[in-house]
């Protein structure tokens, strides 16, 4: 009883873990967000910056760090100075806007294009193995 207790505990555990979320500053995130927020800070123009943090001299800030080093977590973002709770709010906001479709991967192609090909290739690759578990079945051998 106790190991089926143990186990089913791991598996609650693993299921809340795929959901991240974590509080910044007063500000919450959900896994998303925080990737669309990290991905804004990082790749978005000067002006975009601006006119989402409302701050010449925080946006000068975050692009001198990212010349040096991308963001890779909020807290990141956080310690930057002249980010606040108001600024650190409207970046998450800004994450939403996000036209995911813009972004492209080192190869050329874009998120629904990638998940296309791995859905695509999934999908082969068990029809392939559904096709010999039959045959196995059958007794014909392969």
């Amino acid at each position: 009883m106790k190991k089926l207790l143990l186990l089913s505990l791991l598996f609650l555990s693993s299921l809340l873990s795929l959901n991240a979320s974590g509080t910044y500053s007063g500000v919450s995130f959900t896994d998303y967000e925080e990737n669309a927020t990290i991905y804004f800070v990082n790749y978005y123009s000067y002006q975009n910056l601006k006119g989402v943090l409302n701050s010449s001299s925080t946006s000068n800030k975050i692009l001198s760090h990212r010349k040096d080093d991308l963001f890779t977590s909020i807290p990141e973002i956080d310690d930057i100075s002249g980010v606040n709770t108001q600024r650190l709010h409207n970046l998450k906001q800004q994450g939403h806007l996000i036209d995911w479709n813009v972004y492209t991967d080192d190869f050329g192609l874009t998120l629904h294009q990638t998940n296309f090909l791995y859905g695509l290739t999934g999908v082969l690759i068990g029809f392939v193995f559904l096709f010999g578990f039959i045959q196995i079945l059958i007794g014909g051998g392969i």
